[in-house]
């Protein structure tokens, strides 16, 4: 009989998740100034802005793409040490290499060497990034079983990414200027490295049950979307991810163009979300036990889709009686109330939903929901980009023209209101009745071994 988590092993668990969040900011935020506005090495740049643009989306196809193969891969392991660590255990050292090799371009100025090496790279750091998340993910629903430990679990992953994310804004400008670019990756690889490899100190088959998966790829993912809770869910979750990148990726122009402030002021607006979404962790979690999954979703897309809007009026006294720049910053707060929610409550709903996969297969595939999820997710991701783009191209990005920025964000609320008309339709008494029939099973069948039953 496996034994029940606990606190400490719940909190290392989550401590994860800042490692990957963290160097995945530093690499989206300072990879392509390096490469194609202040370059790393000599004076012209290394790659042009359309072909960064290019390889960048490469480099998600193929994080796309190793979604499922790696889950399939993690479901059907065998291994001592489990199911999930052994990816964690390998990836982590390769996958913080290949970030700081990243920032080390061959070539000090423009040469398709330098194009090649980062197609290479990029491509390289995306599939291992993949192969230590999605085990990671996969780990949750088998590490907790029951409701309350599953809610713990995530909260405690929503604590350490939020960490991780503030660690990456506020520490990786400090570090560039103490020392230099290249000694902030390396500070920031190390530390990334030593929170990656804290989760693998759970010993995986002390406190999850789970034996190999065997079925193939394709009728992997078949079943897989055949679980109608899922793709109900998996719908919702797209919406609400097509809309929030929308507006992180605008983030800078709203501060910049609309609010007429500096890039020192972005991370002040970012700031105001982070933190709002850190104090409330608690409160989510509390809600997500009390009143359920569902209710704590549908609160997130809900208060999402309400406040969205309201962007269109940033750099403008929207608010009576308060000045443009405390009401942008007050509108960034109430924004923090999604993004809680957010970090939390969809990777217990897909540990819910996977509980299912036992009534339609027999067996457990966590893996294969996480990685499905995922390659959704980034084509989503790749979706937002153009959309945002397309905004941008046609309707204007400049302080003269800005509204392609302003629409943004009634845009982003159009989207998410498609995923609460979806989510309206999830079965969650379904879901919590198939956890309790399997989590009252598997004690019965305990039970009766203890008794010397057959």
């Amino acid at each position: 009989m496996v034994k029940q988590l606990p606190l400490w092993g719940k909190i290392i668990y989550g401590v994860g998740a800042g490692g990957f969040n963290l160097i995945d900011r530093i690499l989206i935020t300072y990879l392509m100034y390096y490469y194609v506005i202040n370059p790393i090495r000599g004076e012209e740049v290394l790659v042009t802005p359309l072909l960064f643009g290019i390889i960048m989306f490469l480099g998600r196809t193929i994080d796309a793409i190793a979604d499922p193969l790696i889950a399939r891969w993690s479901d059907n392991l065998s291994s001592p040490r489990g199911r999930r660590i052994p990816f964690m255990l390998y990836s982590s050292i390769l996958y913080v290499g290949v970030f700081i090799a990243l920032f080390y371009p061959p070539i000090a100025g423009k040469s398709p060497l330098n194009d090649v090496y980062l197609a290479i790279f990029l491509g390289l750091y995306f599939a291992l990034f993949t192969a230590y998340v999605c085990p990671y993910l996969a780990l949750l629903p088998e590490l907790a079983r029951t409701h309350k430990d599953r809610v713990d679990l995530a909260t405690w992953k929503a604590v350490f990414s939020i960490l991780g994310v503030a660690v990456a804004f506020i520490g990786g400008g400090l570090l560039i200027d103490a020392l230099s670019p290249h000694g902030m990756v390396w500070i920031m690889g190390a530390l990334g490295l030593l929170l990656l490899y804290t989760p693998v100190l759970i010993r995986e088959r002390d406190y999850a049950e789970a034996e190999p998966a065997t079925l193939g790829l394709v009728e992997a993912l078949k079943t897989t979307f055949t679980n109608k809770p899922f793709s109900i869910y998996l719908a919702a979750n797209v919406t609400f991810w097509l809309g929030f990148n929308i507006v992180t990726l605008n983030l800078p122009a709203y501060v910049q163009v609309l609010m007429g402030g500096g890039e020192g002021d972005i991370a002040l607006f970012f700031g105001a979300v982070l933190g709002v979404a850190f104090i409330l962790f608690p409160f989510i979690n509390f809600g997500c036990k009390k009143f359920g999954l569902k209710a704590m979703m549908m609160v997130s897309l809900v208060t999402f889709m309400i406040f969205l809007p309201f962007i269109f009026f940033m750099g403008q006294e929207f608010i009576p009686g308060i000045s443009a720049e405390m009401a942008a910053l007050i509108l960034m707060g109430f924004m923090g109330i999604p993004v809680a929610a957010i970090f939390v409550v969809p990777d217990a709903i897909v540990a819910a939903v996977s509980d299912l996969e036992e009534k339609l297969t027999g067996q457990r595939r966590e893996g294969m929901y996480f990685g499905a999820q995922g390659f959704v997710m980034k084509l989503a991701m790749g979706i937002s980009t153009v959309i945002t783009g397309g905004l941008l191209e046609f309707f204007g990005s400049t302080v003269e023209q800005p509204l392609g920025i302003q629409l943004t964000g009634p845009v982003a609320a159009a989207f998410i209101l498609v995923g609460v008309i979806f989510f309206t339709r999830y079965p969650e008494k379904e879901v919590n009745r198939a956890h309790e029939e399997a989590t009252f099973g598997k004690a019965t069948q305990e039970g009766a071994k203890g008794d010397g039953s057959f």
